[in-house]
């Protein structure tokens, strides 16, 4: 009797060890559980955009309701119009002028793009985890996800700068402007170019910028492409990077739209071109122009008349395909 006493004191203190053990187990467990949910959840990102724009009427509004629906929380536009040119307050939607802050240019003595988006990164880079540094004609696409959630993959977690490759969309043989919105003028295939943009992480001291990309110390930053890949510092240089990568993220850069609009970009400038471009320029950037575009004697004629050049050349340089043989 005391045998089987023994016996079965000791097989209920088993099973009272045992359930202790599995409990101390699923407890340890749980907050294991918690630990690594909480490390794994992703940060609420800010994202800001530096940007300068002259005589971007036309298209602030589109600019602004594209980034605004893509979740950036402030724009910064310096604004480089002339005092007696047009003014873009009145262009800011009332639903998104709590996301957007004009600096006029000639109020801070700014004189070009370099010295606005510097201004803009150190007055701000301590407010935000992230700057697009951007023109007025570029649009940031994702490719299947949201800008946030790009961000904050774990991939970019050790990278300051990221690189983002353009492409260009053509003029779609449109020679005027018309009232439809960008991406229903312009549409894909676009082409893929060598240039980038710079995706720019908050909190780096001392940062200075260039139109492309920042001025980078190849010791203190982390530049990579965008799918988070360490990029070399022998490997770029400010403007281009090879090899073209836009797998998961591009600019699309509305470089020249329409012929008109080609042209009228050419005549206003930008104060640091100082209003006016050489004809040696004028005649480099339509060789631009006509490497991306097909060339028909009715858009060289019209940039001829419009810019006051002689371009017998481009129309006698002429082919079948719209290629000119002297560029």
């Amino acid at each position: 009797m005391k045998k089987f006493l023994y016996k079965k004191t000791y097989f209920k203190s088993r099973i009272i060890i045992e359930l202790i053990f599995l409990i101390f187990i699923f407890c340890n467990f749980s907050n294991i559980s918690k630990f690594n949910n909480n490390n794994n959840k992703k940060k609420d990102i800010n994202i800001a955009i530096c940007t300068m724009g002259r005589m971007e009427n036309l298209y602030i509004k589109e600019f602004i309701e594209y980034y605004c629906k893509m979740e950036i929380d402030h724009i910064f536009i310096f604004n480089d119009n002339e005092l007696y040119e047009e003014s873009i307050y009145n262009e800011i939607d009332k639903k998104y002028q709590k996301k957007v802050s004009v600096y006029d240019t000639k109020l801070y003595h700014i004189n070009n793009q370099i010295d606005a988006l510097s201004k803009c990164y150190k007055d701000n880079n301590d407010k935000f985890d992230w700057f697009l540094m951007i023109d007025m004609d570029e649009f940031l696409f994702i490719v299947g996800d949201t800008l946030k959630n790009y961000l904050n993959d774990k991939r970019f977690y050790k990278c300051d700068f990221i690189k983002i490759h353009w492409v260009l969309p053509t003029d779609n043989e449109l020679l005027y402007y018309d009232q439809r919105p960008l991406f229903e003028r312009f549409r894909p295939p676009y082409l893929k170019s060598e240039f980038i943009k710079t995706i720019i992480r908050g909190n780096i001291s001392d940062l200075k910028y260039w139109v492309h990309s920042p001025y980078f110390s190849p010791k203190r930053n982390r530049t990579c492409n965008n799918i988070g890949k360490r990029i070399y510092y022998k490997e770029m240089n400010f403007e281009t990077i090879k090899p073209i990568n836009i797998k998961k993220s591009f600019i699309i850069h509305f470089m020249f739209k329409s012929t008109e609009e080609f042209i009228y970009k050419l005549k206003r400038g930008y104060r640091n071109w100082l209003g006016n471009l050489s004809q040696t320029n004028l005649i480099n950037k339509i060789k631009l122009y006509f490497r991306i575009n097909k060339a028909t004697f009715k858009k060289i004629k019209f940039i001829e008349e419009e810019l006051n050049l002689n371009l017998s050349d481009f129309i006698a340089g002429i082919n079948k395909k719209g290629n000119i043989k002297i560029i």
